[in-house]
């Protein structure tokens, strides 16, 4: 496993790199500064802690990382620019900014490898992917709209009636899916603990590598989440297991706090 580097380690490097004491104001600020440069452009915190207590990075990483921080404590460059002057972030923009990232990387030498590895990370921290698709999806719902406006107004409003039916009809079976989901996992989870020193449910996971075990167990914090956030979802899992959501998942509150 490649050796981690924390997100307070690597801002304490750009405060000393830029002859800026460590006193804690300082930290906080650019910790801000990133937090909010993460929820911008729509990735999550969490998910870069990969169920663990901290934000961390590989060695392959941690040349992104600084060089994000120090476009946030200088305010220049195309980091800086997302931050404090666009208004609104699109996946093209995310994609500019991974090719200009990545021209600059290859005029530096990195190799193909290096060059994939970054391009994938970064698409990762900026769901780039995601919000292209997103973005394409409400593309083609306008499309549609211009297209068929010259048409009469009963036959746009039966049209439309159709595609909502269709939308309405996945977002029912996403919900039944993601319900019947969470509840075989909180049944596994409930079974395993039944077993001698496994009273948070973990052996599940113990087959895996440490990173793939911290997705499923950040995965199983979603999930919680989830559950906390919707009254008809927690009174189905909780009625099928026949405990509260907390004590199901309670290991996945013991970073709760982080």
């Amino acid at each position: 496993m490649s050796k981690k580097f924390s997100l307070q380690k690597i801002i304490k490097d750009v405060l000393t790199e830029k002859n800026h004491d460590h006193f804690d104001g300082s930290i906080r600020g650019l910790r801000r500064s990133f937090d909010k440069l993460l929820k911008k452009i729509g990735a999550e915190k969490e998910e870069l802690k990969n169920g663990g207590r901290i934000i961390e990075f590989s060695i392959e990483e941690v040349a992104f990382i600084k060089a994000i921080l120090i476009q946030l404590y200088d305010r220049e460059g195309l980091f800086a620019q997302f931050l404090y002057e666009k208004s609104d972030v699109s996946s093209r923009d995310i994609r500019d900014l991974i090719e200009s990232v990545l021209d600059e990387e290859d005029k530096r030498g990195a190799s193909e490898e290096e060059l994939a590895l970054y391009a994938l990370f970064l698409d990762n921290t900026f769901c780039c992917g995601l919000l292209y698709s997103i973005e394409n999806c409400l593309k083609n719902i306008e499309m549609l709209k211009l297209n068929l406006q010259d048409l009469p107004y009963n036959y746009q409003k039966i049209y439309f009636s159709k595609v909502e039916h269709i939308l309405r009809k996945e977002v029912v079976l996403s919900i039944a899916g993601s319900a019947i989901f969470i509840s075989k996992i909180a049944e596994e989870i409930e079974l395993l603990k039944q077993q001698p020193e496994n009273d948070i449910g973990l052996r599940i996971y113990n087959r895996f590598e440490p990173e793939i075990r911290d997705e499923y167990i950040q995965r199983d914090k979603s999930m919680l989440k989830k559950i906390q956030e919707d009254d008809d979802l927690r009174y189905y899992i909780e009625r099928k297991i026949g405990k509260k959501a907390e004590e199901i998942f309670n290991y996945a509150t013991l970073s709760k706090n982080n």
